[in-house]
């Protein structure tokens, strides 16, 4: 693979980046609508505990999933840059930016996820959807974690 090739693939695969990441942000956006439609609430907690439970489904594994994709995206550009001669690279840092938005994307989802499980007790009777609740969100924290891990190399 010629330096120039690798150059290609890993702005496709930063485009690729940009665009998993927007569809993160639509479900973020969707959820909060969703939240923000709720007057009255069903929850022992009140109308809050299920804005909370509703807000902290972007943590959840099947969701987070697009914000692990840019997160790769980001790891194999910066893989297939490397070996590239430093004065054929591109000048901007296209790999830093997303990997900055990335790693602070995944920093806000860990604080939703955790006051999603902060608020578990106060919520179900059933301890069954009380574990399974706890495991959707201890869940997306790892993938959050590990985005931010993926990431980290272009984070200073």
């Amino acid at each position: 693979m010629t330096d120039h090739d690798r150059l290609g693939w890993a702005r496709s695969l930063m485009i690729a980046g940009w665009c998993f990441l927007g569809a993160y942000v639509g479900i973020i956006a969707i959820e909060l609508r969703r939240a923000a439609a709720i007057t009255s609430s069903s929850f022992e907690d009140g109308v809050w505990g299920q804005r909370v439970e509703i807000i902290s489904f972007v943590a959840l594994p099947q969701n987070i999933a697009m914000l692990a994709l840019a997160a790769l995206t980001v790891t194999i550009a910066r893989i297939l840059v490397t070996p590239v001669h430093p004065d054929d690279r591109p000048t901007e840092p296209w790999t830093d930016r997303l990997g900055r938005t990335v790693a602070g994307v995944a920093v806000i989802v860990i604080g939703l996820a955790l006051l999603g499980i902060g608020g578990i007790p106060f919520r179900y009777a059933d301890p069954l959807a009380d574990l399974g609740a706890l495991v959707g969100r201890a869940s997306g924290v790892a993938v959050a974690t590990a985005a931010i891990r993926l990431v980290r190399p272009t984070v200073p």
